[in-house]
């Protein structure tokens, strides 16, 4: 249920192991994530990952972003799925035979990396951990498992079977009880007690995690092995490897937003900050919003009823080294937090996005909570989440820049 290449154009066998179930060539935002951590160790990895056609696209090129550094990938057969046992039980099984074989045949590996979201990534980590208790496993949280965005807890169930008595018997080896029934609490608990090493992209989302433990002994084990490291930057060459077409108006300051809407990160607050300027400001803006569904974005503005409005275009997503190459081409870029604020004691999320704006080169406006981790950064352009008044300050220093 695999298909195994050879992808090496240098020289040696890889000491590392990969275990992303989203990784390069699919458009997802944890695989290159990954791959930009594969670029920035720049050590020979050997590739676990999971076959995404049914949900997400391939791009070739973002094969260029861990370069020569994959010798070998093995691209699981498996459903994809984000919340299903079903789906975790299938990748363990596959990905453990892979990583069998290969060792089989003469692989030695010193480390493991693991990475979610998606969440089997962790768990075929930690069997391989288990019978492989001399290799250091590093995991990497994206964002909070157990809890949504909106901080409501996420759960799905563990399905009983061998792979759940594997992991309770892990647990309990390692020296704690094993978290219940639900398979996010799992993905977090299993690294909380076998990983070598933790990763976090920032203060916030590791204080938020490691708070929610109810276990001491666990949560002091998982605070002493971790580390803050946000998204890498890809170096500059990366953002001149595509040359996308696109209509700039030279007489206007284009604003950039890359990215999907969601109920807690709206436009409506810079629209309407668009409206409160002078008309002949306001000519001066535009706000090119690259989205997946860039009509209803549309009809959504237009419901509005605000003059500012007008001053928003929609487009299509593009690819993500066309994203990087138009970023470049902007005035400034947007960026703006999750609303958290009665949610959660801090906000836990640092948009990815950002990692790939500070290194494009035009300033940076972020929309902010107090506190957040973003609001930590070393931004052009700052404004409060639902600040028209800042807002409408921020747009017009931009458009007489």
């Amino acid at each position: 249920m695999s298909n195994v290449r050879d992808d090496a154009t240098g020289s040696g066998s890889a000491r590392d192991l990969v275990v992303a179930y989203a990784f390069a060539p699919y458009a997802d935002t944890a695989g290159v994530v990954a791959a930009k951590r594969v670029r920035e160790a720049g050590r020979p990895v050997d590739v676990i990952q999971n076959e995404m056609s049914s949900q997400r696209d391939s791009d070739p090129a973002l094969d260029k972003i861990a370069g020569d550094l994959v010798r070998r990938r093995a691209v699981l057969r498996t459903p994809t799925l984000f919340s299903s046992w079903k789906g975790v039980n299938t990748f363990v099984e596959v990905g453990l035979e892979q990583a069998l074989a290969w060792e089989a045949g003469g692989s030695t590996y010193e480390r493991i990396y693991s990475r979610a979201h998606w969440v089997p990534s962790h768990v075929l980590a930690a069997r391989l951990k288990t019978l492989w208790p001399q290799v250091r496993w590093t995991a990497e949280f994206s964002d909070p498992l157990s809890v949504y965005v909106d901080a409501k807890e996420r759960h799905s169930p563990a399905g009983e079977g061998p792979l759940l008595d594997e992991l309770r018997a892990a647990t309990r080896a390692a020296g704690f009880e094993p978290p219940g029934d639900n398979l996010f609490t799992w993905v977090e608990h299993l690294p909380y007690a076998l990983a070598d090493e933790l990763i976090f992209t920032n203060e916030n989302q590791r204080e938020l995690m490691l708070s929610r433990i109810p276990d001491e002994a666990l949560a002091a084990r998982a605070r002493e092995r971790s580390v803050v490291s946000p998204h890498p930057t890809l170096p500059p060459e990366f953002y001149e490897l595509t040359q996308p077409e696109v209509d700039l108006d030279p007489q206007v300051r284009h604003i950039g937003y890359f990215g999907n809407f969601y109920a807690n990160r709206s436009m409506t607050a810079v629209v309407a900050a668009l409206t409160a300027l002078p008309a002949d400001v306001r000519r001066r803006l535009q706000i090119d919003v690259y989205t997946s569904k860039p009509d209803a974005i549309a009809s959504a503005l237009k419901a509005l009823h605000m003059e500012g409005a007008e001053s928003v275009k929609t487009r299509p997503f593009v690819s993500y080294l066309d994203f990087l190459a138009l970023s470049r081409r902007m005035d400034a870029l947007l960026i703006n937090d999750a609303i958290t604020t009665g949610l959660f004691p801090a906000n836990p999320f640092l948009p990815s996005k950002w990692s790939d704006y500070r290194g494009s080169g035009p300033p940076v406006w972020g929309i902010v909570e107090p506190g957040s981790p973003l609001s930590a950064q070393p931004l052009d352009y700052r404004s409060p989440v639902r600040h028209t008044t800042a807002a409408v300050q921020v747009l017009g220093q931009i458009a007489l820049s």
